[in-house]
């Protein structure tokens, strides 16, 4: 009998959690059941290098604004990566680490033949969007032509440079000085033109090798100091800096990027974007065979894009070579 009554209990337990259950469950239709949507895309970052073509304060205030700019339009995070030598920017493509950067038209070039780059747009004042290796001395100096110059210091700014490097060599190789090393007393890479202009300036070089466009901001800002210069030599004119990409970056995303910045004249919210570019006027499209003259440079140098050590320290001259190691 108490076994009886005990099968009783239980069952009744049994019956009531069984209709509690059913009172909670919720019918699910599983023909309506999603899986994840390939309309779902992860946030997207643009990594842009910036060369140090000056102090990376006046970098930052000139770049900072198209970064945002660029970031609004192309509805993605725009990073801007501060490199600290002109070098440095081959090597992060190489190393995948960036996805465009803003090139001047050696480390282009060598960038290009090592891991491949595409140039896309650069930006463009009143018609003029060149730029020209300088060779400038004091005007206080006596120095005023090649053979003034044996013997003095010589400022040069970066060994993937145009204007702070390549010209240079090719002047000095065209008037017989095939070992500059051994003609100047001291010859020290400053890193940047603007550097280069002040160790000039500061009576720490006799000679110095800038930009022209760097030369012509200082100018700009300090009026005063161009009395105190003297530009001697002046080189064939290649592409100013130009915003190249990665071949592998999205064909879509390359599309938009070049659309915004050749619209960029056209839109008035982007006024002040190019006003901080040094009162750019719009950006111009770009392309390899603008970069003749520097190829034809190269040609006269004898010197080969697929072996040229990219990575050289400031302490070493123009005919010194760093190790191997790096070169990579």
């Amino acid at each position: 009998m108490k076994r009886y009554f005990n099968c009783l209990i239980l069952l009744a337990v049994f019956s009531f959690a069984g209709c509690g259950y059913k009172e909670d469950v919720k019918k699910i239709d599983l023909s309506k059941i999603e899986g994840p949507s390939d309309s779902i895309q992860l946030p997207v970052t643009l990594k842009i290098g910036i060369i140090p073509e000056q102090d990376i304060r006046k970098m930052a205030e000139r770049y900072g604004p198209l970064a945002e700019y660029l970031s609004k339009t192309l509805n993605l995070k725009v990073e801007l990566v501060y490199l600290d030598s002109y070098g440095q920017a081959c090597g992060k493509f190489i190393n995948k680490e960036l996805d465009a950067a803003f090139f001047g038209s050696f480390s282009y070039a060598l960038t290009r033949t090592k891991v491949g780059i595409e140039p896309v747009a650069r930006p463009d004042y009143q018609g003029t969007s060149v730029y020209r290796g300088l060779i400038i001395v004091r005007s206080d100096s006596n120095i005023r032509n090649i053979a003034g110059m044996k013997g003095k210091r010589l400022a040069l700014v970066n060994q993937a440079t145009y204007a702070g490097y390549l010209f240079p060599l090719y002047y000095f190789r065209s008037g017989g000085i095939n070992n500059p090393d051994s003609y100047f007393s001291k010859i020290t890479f400053t890193g940047s033109h603007d550097k280069a202009i002040f160790a000039l300036l500061r009576n720490e070089a006799d000679v110095a090798c800038p930009k022209d466009l760097v030369y012509q901001r200082i100018i700009k800002d300090n009026p005063d100091l161009e009395k105190k210069f003297v530009i001697l030599f002046t080189s064939n004119a290649v592409p100013s800096n130009t915003l190249c990409v990665d071949k592998e970056l999205d064909p879509k995303l390359k599309k938009k990027l070049k659309e915004a910045l050749l619209n960029l004249k056209k839109d008035p919210a982007a006024k002040g974007v190019l006003e901080s570019l040094g009162g750019a006027t719009g950006f111009v499209e770009t392309r390899d065979a603008d970069y003749r003259y520097l190829y034809e440079t190269l040609r006269a140098l004898n010197i080969g894009l697929n072996t040229y050590l990219y990575y050289r320290r400031p302490d070493m001259g123009l005919g010194s070579a760093p190790d191997e190691a790096e070169s990579k």
